[in-house]
């Protein structure tokens, strides 16, 4: 997974835990209960596809050189003496078909070597009983049968691997898109307990905080959308103020003031470590206030949507 969709697997995890922990309000929200349902689904198929992404599929090309090489030593043996066997007994054509050498069986591409490999198989079985002596046997032709049958079991194998890395990745993409859909559902129901249960209002919004690692110097990224439509609200003003214990008001002065560009975002690059109080305005809309914490070598990323007035 990208840094981005481990530090939103981080926040489907973290608000699931919340809504878990204040089940008596959770339960009392219209479609909450069951939007938190889809989301611990979806959080158990992210973490399925994400190991389905983390599989070493080299091994299965490492297994397919063992039976390739295997097969080129048990064919080119049996295709020597069968060669032999020809020469003697003066079968030009049999000699023809068989004339391949060792190194010729090695450059052979997959699906050729087997092909050959079978050829040559196939010519020596109804001869058996005259190529006793010279060292082809029932045994050895059963021997040769089982390294064609399990190298071509191998070939398609190695190309399998990648398809399923690459399904992964694909689900992983669907999936995140459907968990943002669910979070952007319970942010709405979300609100209808903003007064009324202020605590778990805040505590909700910060376990919404999405923390990337490994994101250089930039400290914070937001986003304001629209709750109904989903369109990015360009020009909503976002005031960040450092959180302070004093109920004085005038000890909490704005340290930062961002207004959101056209796709409804902002970010600010440097931000020392603390707990911040992030209050959204836009005209026409409820203000929204979030609690986040911003730690250094750390990007906070927080995603909101207004409601109208």
């Amino acid at each position: 997974m990208t840094n981005d969709q481990i530090g939103r697997l981080n926040m489907y995890r973290t608000t699931n835990l919340i809504c878990k922990e204040n089940s008596d309000i959770v339960n009392n929200l219209p479609e909450l209960p069951e939007k938190l349902t889809i989301l611990q689904s979806i959080i158990l198929a992210i973490q399925v596809a994400s190991a389905e992404q983390k599989l070493d599929k080299t091994w299965i090309t490492k297994q397919k050189n063992i039976f390739q090489a295997e097969l080129v030593s048990q064919v080119a043996d049996t295709s020597r003496k069968l060669f032999t066997y020809a020469r003697f007994a003066k079968n030009y054509s049999l000699m023809g078909e068989v004339n391949i050498s060792e190194a010729e069986f090695n450059q052979f591409a997959d699906s050729d070597l087997k092909d050959y490999a079978q050829i040559v198989y196939d010519r020596a079985q109804p001869l058996i009983a005259s190529l006793v002596k010279y060292a082809i046997t029932a045994d050895t032709q059963t021997s040769l049968l089982n390294a064609i049958n399990d190298y071509n079991a191998m070939l398609g194998d190695p190309r399998y691997g990648i398809i399923t890395k690459s399904q992964a990745t694909e689900k992983l993409v669907v999936l995140f898109k459907a968990g943002d859909e669910v979070i952007a559902d319970m942010d709405a129901a979300v609100e209808i307990v903003r007064k009324s249960q202020s605590i778990f209002y805040n505590g909700y919004h910060a376990a919404r905080k999405i923390i990337i690692t490994g994101a250089g110097k930039l400290s914070f990224k937001m986003k304001v959308l629209d709750s109904v439509t989903g369109e990015p609200m360009k020009g909503a003003i976002a005031s960040i103020t450092l959180e302070s214990n004093s109920k004085n008001v005038n000890e909490k002065k704005v340290v930062i003031e961002k207004k959101m560009a056209k796709m409804g975002g902002a970010n600010i690059k440097t931000m020392a470590s603390g707990t911040y109080i992030v209050t959204f305005r836009k005209v026409g809309y409820a203000d929204l206030t979030v609690i986040i914490n911003i730690n250094d070598g750390e990007m906070t990323v927080l995603n909101v949507n207004l409601v109208k007035n």
